[in-house]
């Protein structure tokens, strides 16, 4: 007699294996298709490079201002979406959340954001810029040591930020000088609605072009002390590894925007001031282009924006300083953070 309980068994193990065998087929087809697809459409895919960058900030300001208001970024293939932020502090937090994919930045923004994610990495050198620390027109301020017992407001986690209590370090002042936080977009106002001896409850403020050029201009701040500060331009792993050739083109663009801010300074200095709300004259504009040695390019090849050793050991000097400070967390190695684009971006400008 046929042992039917065996047949079953043997029915629903070999339907089992058939059916697995089939599955197995049908997901592996699925995935191959769908590789195709994805593959394809990275082909075909263009994107949109989100900018981070800083209306209340020169030199980057020019620049921006002549990308937005030419056609260098059509006439090398590039789209680029502008995200406007008041200084480097709120950009690295959106860059965190992935908000944009390339920073133009000071390099205390950029170091604090490497040291809170391996998935972003310095590419070039951007600019140089003043900053300073201003006082009310009429204060008796005049000096650094006059600032004890003073309170200086700086945005924090700003380069400003950082290279205030580095100066206030060196001068034995760290403890008798009182720093407090204010959003870099509002040091303007705050100069602007002061009187001639305070501002409020604030003695100073440290910040940077082009409020400085325009609180001296217009009279109403003195400058106590000033120095050049590096800036930089950071991008996302992702877009260096799949978007690289739109980058290289972007930098291109960047590159040519510096000559035509080289050659056509009042023009630049025009259109950015549309974009800042902050009009100077022609003077005060001159004061600020002279932190940049590209405004003495002729032609892209003079222009630079490598990242050469000396660049590189500075940035590691002021990551070290910030460590020290307490900005960031954890000691960071610029070197590791470093990409160099200068053989690749060479090849495009000729």
């Amino acid at each position: 007699m046929v042992n039917n309980k065996r047949i079953k068994q043997i029915i629903f193990k070999n339907i089992s294996l058939t059916t697995v065998i089939v599955i197995l087929v049908a997901i592996l087809i699925l995935i191959t298709a769908d590789f195709g697809c994805k593959k394809d459409s990275y082909k075909s895919e263009t994107i949109s490079l989100r900018i981070g960058w800083q209306p209340p900030w020169a030199n980057q300001g020019q620049l921006v201002a002549i990308m937005k208001n030419t056609d260098i970024l059509k006439q090398n293939s590039v789209k680029v979406e502008w995200v406007p932020f008041s200084y480097g502090g709120p950009m690295t937090e959106a860059a965190l959340a992935n908000r944009i994919d390339i920073l133009f930045v000071g390099d205390q923004p950029a170091i604090t954001l490497i040291s809170r994610s391996n998935d972003w990495k310095i590419i070039a050198r951007m600019a140089s810029y003043r900053s300073g620390i201003l006082v009310p027109i009429k204060s008796e301020l005049n000096d650094i040591q006059d600032l004890i017992g003073k309170k200086v407001a700086a945005a924090f986690g700003s380069t400003t930020h950082r290279d205030t209590f580095r100066i206030l370090s060196e001068s034995n002042l760290t403890e008798k000088v009182k720093l407090v936080h204010l959003d870099q977009a509002e040091h303007a106002g705050i100069i602007e609605a002061g009187n001639e001896d305070k501002w409020g409850k604030i003695d100073a403020i440290a910040t940077y072009d082009p409020t400085i050029a325009a609180s001296l201009e217009k009279g109403k701040a003195k400058l106590l002390y000033s120095w050049s500060s590096p800036a930089v331009i950071v991008a996302n792993q992702e877009i260096l590894q799949r978007h690289r050739k739109e980058l290289l083109a972007f930098l291109k663009a960047y590159i040519e925007a510096y000559v035509i801010y080289a050659k056509n300074t009042d023009q630049a200095d025009k259109w950015y001031s549309l974009e800042s709300r902050l009009p100077l004259n022609l003077n005060s504009y001159g004061d600020i282009a002279k932190y940049e040695p590209n405004m003495s390019a002729k032609n892209e090849k003079d222009v630079n924006i490598s990242l050469k050793e000396d660049f590189i050991e500075m940035l590691q000097k002021n990551a070290d300083v910030a460590f020290k400070v307490g900005i960031i967390k954890k000691r960071v190695i610029i070197g590791d953070s470093i990409v160099d684009l200068d053989k690749e971006l060479s090849k495009q400008i000729h």
